[in-house]
């Protein structure tokens, strides 16, 4: 967790301009590690609201029937002439446990870092990483790591 929130506050410092992001559609397909669950997740990436701040709204359900709904910002660093971008993001949210492992309870935290590509359409395709925690609310607090590949589409 504490790596994501010090990556997240340097791609705060070396982002590009915000005029740059368009509101999108991440839809991402992954595995849920440990738990050995795939799960399909889906997310709205807003325009910049605040400085380089994006509003982030997410989804996401497991083959478990474990799901997560959250909302949080996330920052997102585009390399100049390149395409490549990496995307940071905190969001809160709820949790319902399903036959998924239990993560102490419903109130849970879900840092992700995005790495990928732009394609000449404006479509970002590529990797991805999530961690989900309550963030020591509850006792204990085991967490759930996934891993996924994402494409987006712009909304405009």
């Amino acid at each position: 967790m504490r790596f994501i929130l010090t990556f997240t506050a340097c791609l705060l410092a070396l982002a590009t301009p915000a005029v740059a992001e368009v509101p999108r559609l991440v839809g991402s397909l992954g595995q849920q590690l440990g738990a050995s669950a795939p799960e399909a997740y889906l997310r709205y990436v807003g325009t910049p609201y605040f400085w380089k701040l994006q509003p982030v709204l997410g989804a996401s359900i497991a083959s478990t029937g474990s799901g997560w709904v959250g909302a949080g910002s996330a920052v997102t660093w585009r390399a100049p002439n390149s395409g490549l971008f990496a995307r940071a993001s905190l969001m809160a949210g709820v949790h319902r446990k399903g036959a998924g492992p239990d993560l102490g309870g419903p109130v849970l935290f879900r840092s992700a870092i995005d790495l990928g590509k732009s394609d000449s359409k404006v479509r970002e395709y590529g990797v991805g990483a999530d961690h989900r925690s309550s963030g020591g609310l509850y006792k204990p607090n085991p967490g759930l790591n996934t891993a996924y590949l994402f494409m987006s589409v712009p909304l405009r």
